[in-house]
């Protein structure tokens, strides 16, 4: 399966790509630098330069994929990075070019599960987004709408915060208010989940907060 991945140049990111190759798939990686891609992927993985903001370069990322995974991550990003403008030319990309299956990143700080029921953990988390990050939480509002919005078949692994490296695997895998899921996940173990939910229908168009 070949898959797009936008967003390597971050912990998470880079992981994913990782996970991809390990597990025999096509990777191919959208890079605004190309410079930042590690040497050590060599041929394995396609890189495809380009910026968020051209839906031309975007476009041909995406046209010959079977899957996106899109992990910029507002929490990450520098002023004038262009995310929601990047996501929304990815998605008109997957729709003109028949590419469904979408596997994103996201925060609790945005809520997308009706059954859910935040705890006072999540919604002090969200509050103190929405005060004194506003830009992040309206990106991650805009990033989320276009994609949820788009008839794809869709899923938003979200966590409160990642730790560097790979963990002992994901313990919790739900709800917050229904399922014991914690504050932090490991950067290889939501790596390892979100690459596989490429074949796992179980969370299409859902979006299961996760940690370890």
């Amino acid at each position: 399966m070949r898959v797009t991945v936008f967003g390597a140049d971050n912990d998470i990111g880079r992981k994913v790509v990782e996970e991809l190759i390990w597990r025999g798939y096509e990777p191919r990686v959208f890079a605004s630098d190309p410079s930042t891609v590690p040497e050590t992927w060599g041929r394995r993985v396609q890189v495809l330069s380009g910026q968020l903001t051209d839906p031309v370069a975007v476009a041909a990322a995406v046209a010959r994929a079977e899957a996106v995974v899109n992990a910029l991550d507002p929490r990450l990003d520098r002023p004038g990075a262009h995310l929601v403008e990047g996501t929304v030319h990815m998605v008109g990309a997957m729709q003109d070019h028949g590419v469904h299956r979408y596997i994103g990143l996201g925060s609790p700080a945005v809520g997308l599960c009706p059954r859910e029921r935040p705890t006072a953990q999540v919604r002090a988390h969200r509050a103190f987004l929405r005060s004194l990050h506003p830009r992040v939480h309206g990106q991650m509002r805009q990033m989320m709408a276009t994609v949820t919005g788009a008839g794809l078949d869709w899923t938003i692994v979200r966590f409160l915060r990642s730790t560097p490296g790979r963990g002992p695997g994901l313990k919790y895998v739900g709800y917050f208010g229904q399922d014991a899921i914690g504050c932090s996940a490991a950067a290889g173990d939501v790596a390892a989940f979100a690459v596989t939910q490429l074949l796992d229908a179980r969370h299409i168009t859902n979006a299961p907060a996760v940690s370890n």
